[in-house]
């Protein structure tokens, strides 16, 4: 599932662009330009959401974009990747493909690989 959260931008004179999240306190990132900052934004939201995923933390709602640009000189939309529950199912490979992705990422990689894979043509 895809979720639009907001990204403060903040600068300072003589240094990088950089952004914080309201909605994930402590996940920030910085770069030279905007059109990076807002690649490296939804980098770290991606990851930050990915951890707590992992964890097992509830993934918060987007806040409201009222207010915020109070806090900063600029907003930017960033649309992350929420992950869902994991679910079985029955899957059929070449034998030879799935030989091919645990020789390069180890034999209980397979499933991940496939999901990473899945999520990027998607």
């Amino acid at each position: 599932m895809k979720q639009t959260y907001w990204g403060l931008v903040h600068k300072d004179p003589g240094s990088n662009y950089g952004i914080s999240f309201p909605d994930f306190p402590g996940c920030v990132s910085a770069a030279d330009t905007m059109t990076q900052l807002v690649e490296m934004g939804t980098e770290a939201v991606n990851f930050h959401i990915e951890g707590m995923h992992e964890d097992g933390e509830e993934i918060p709602a987007p806040s409201p974009v009222v207010g915020l640009e109070d806090d900063a000189i600029g907003i930017v939309a960033i649309t992350a990747t929420i992950p869902g529950k994991k679910r079985r199912i029955n899957l059929t490979l070449d034998a030879n493909l799935i030989d091919l992705i645990e020789a390069k990422h180890g034999k209980r990689a397979v499933s991940g690989f496939l999901e990473e894979a899945a999520r990027r043509a998607l």
